[in-house]
């Protein structure tokens, strides 16, 4: 089909650059459904309409509160002081939970998008990225007097753990802190170790530092572990366990303490990567958080995709406002999305040089219009230009409020650009088949 000829004046002007929330509510749709009088780039009064950046970051997830776990708490060794003195024993210590006042849910607006910096401002939970995750606890070593079955000394100790996780070489790193806040007693010298493994047998255990360290009040011990993923199956699913370990001298730890995160790590091998030993690489990540592609725009392709953000139908990889796109790994499947899309539909601009059809969603999505059943036909037409500082969307054909999918007269060089950082982040986040993730240009 021959593209329907272009009507002059009749362009969507975009300034896509950092801007202030009321250009943003300028450019949503009109409640009545109509269309967004940026889609002709004049409003009534006939200014240029501009065109806020598109996406949006999520922010740190929630991963819900930390429990420390004890197969013997004080309360179950208060219960049975007798037994452990018939055993010989003189002095035990014993491990509880500090039950912190819950903290006041914070909007949306006010988590961080970076896990450590949350883990600070709200501690006693998890909290976790893509790739980073963090929590920090509290909790109280007992020491107890078996003969006289009365506490001895008292301990508190704040512990936090930040992980990083390699989506590049399957590497879970961690970083590790034990501070003594407050001691009395018998409880103002002791000894701590700090161990992490895997659960499942996904990798080994590893130790924050050497042994048991002293550590006395107002002292904080810092370590941090490495494991590597032992690669023993193609993708698998583990948590991690960390163990405390603290005891005075003369004393008996009747049973360490130790916390798991809920957030679940996964890893993966399916990744082709000609310098890997066995062609595949290795990578890790939190899958419960949806990564998201990060774009600046320097290009055609992306000004083609920010505007197909803001004026599709369905607004595809906008976090907070439209949907995800999910990752479609078959080539095959890829091929045949993009072969639907770019039909006979495209006619090259000779405005453009070097000119291609970049269609949005992209063709390595399960959103592509090509899986929708939609062809060439269906999508809207447009070409970007960048004109006076600033990009400008000339509207070529069939653009409309309902238009589900888009095809852009882009260069071929921007084309390739975007098509390579997708491929890229992909790897980069471990993004497999099926999976969500969003897109943010700024």
């Amino acid at each position: 089909m021959a593209a329907a000829p272009r009507r002059p004046g009749r362009l969507l002007t975009i300034a896509l650059s950092i801007a202030t929330l009321a250009s943003l509510a300028g450019c949503e749709q009109p409640a009545d459904g109509t269309a967004d009088k940026g889609a002709t780039g004049q409003d009534p009064r006939g200014n240029t309409k501009t065109v806020t950046a598109a996406g949006a970051v999520p922010r740190a997830q929630d991963g819900g509160s930390i429990k420390f776990e004890f197969e013997q708490g004080c309360r179950k060794v208060k219960a049975a002081l007798q037994r452990f003195l018939d055993n010989g024993l003189d002095s035990i210590g014993c491990w509880e939970s500090v039950k912190r006042p819950e903290t006041v849910t914070q909007r949306a607006e006010e988590i961080s998008t970076q896990a450590g910096v949350q883990c600070k401002a709200q501690p006693g939970r998890w909290w976790y990225t893509r790739k980073t995750g963090c929590g920090q606890v509290t909790l109280t070593y007992t020491v107890i007097d078996l003969r006289t079955k009365r506490p001895t000394g008292r301990a508190v100790f704040t512990a936090q753990q930040d992980f990083k996780l390699s989506s590049a070489s399957g590497r879970i790193r961690s970083r590790n802190s034990l501070r003594l806040d407050a001691a009395t007693g018998t409880a103002r010298s002791l000894k701590a170790a700090w161990t992490t493994s895997c659960t499942g047998g996904a990798c080994g255990t590893s130790s924050a530092w050497a042994g048991s360290r002293p550590i006395r009040p107002r002292q904080e011990l810092r370590g941090s572990t490495t494991q590597t993923w032992n690669a023993g199956a193609v993708v698998q699913s583990f948590g991690t366990k960390t163990t405390v370990n603290v005891v005075g001298a003369g004393q008996v730890l009747i049973a360490p303490a130790w916390f798991r995160p809920s957030m679940k790590i996964r890893c993966d091998r399916t990744f082709n990567r000609e310098s890997a030993p066995n062609g595949k690489s290795l990578g890790c990540v939190f899958p419960s958080q949806a990564p998201v592609l990060k774009l600046r725009l320097k290009h055609e392709g992306h000004a083609n995709v920010a505007w197909s953000m803001h004026n599709l139908k369905g607004h595809w990889g906008w976090y907070g406002r439209g949907k995800p796109l999910r990752r479609e790994a078959d080539e095959s499947v890829r091929s045949a999305n993009r072969n639907k899309i770019c039909d006979s539909t495209f006619k090259r601009d000779p405005q453009v040089t070097d000119d291609s059809c970049d269609e949005f969603p992209f063709a390595a999505t399960k959103e592509s219009g090509g899986q929708a059943g939609l062809r060439g036909k269906d999508c809207a037409e447009i070409r970007p230009s960048f004109e006076k500082g600033k990009w400008v969307i000339y509207r070529v054909n069939n653009v409309t409020p309902q238009s589900r999918c888009t095809i852009g007269h882009v260069p071929n060089s921007p084309n390739g650009s975007v098509g390579g950082s997708l491929s890229r982040f992909h790897q980069n986040n471990r993004v497999l088949d099926g999976e969500k993730y969003w897109i943010s240009v700024t």
